[in-house]
């Protein structure tokens, strides 16, 4: 829990998160307007702070979340 808190984002980190949910959001076509683009970014936030810390880790952790793939 403790490095779940302390996770800091840097210009490496948010390009990760940046380029999984752009994917995330045009395989739905939603624009970045959206509420739920908005709920999602807030999930892979976690997700990347639980560890998923790669391109590809945060796509599979981001694949298998349940409120990401209802959305």
């Amino acid at each position: 829990m403790h490095q779940f808190l302390e996770t800091t984002f840097g210009p490496d980190e948010l390009e990760i998160l940046d380029v999984v949910l752009e994917e995330w959001k045009a395989q739905r076509g939603l624009t970045k307007d959206n509420p739920d683009v908005e709920l999602a970014a807030a999930v892979m936030l976690n997700l990347f702070r639980e560890g998923n810390r790669t391109i590809e880790r945060l796509k599979a952790a981001a694949a298998e979340h349940r409120a990401l793939s209802e959305l």
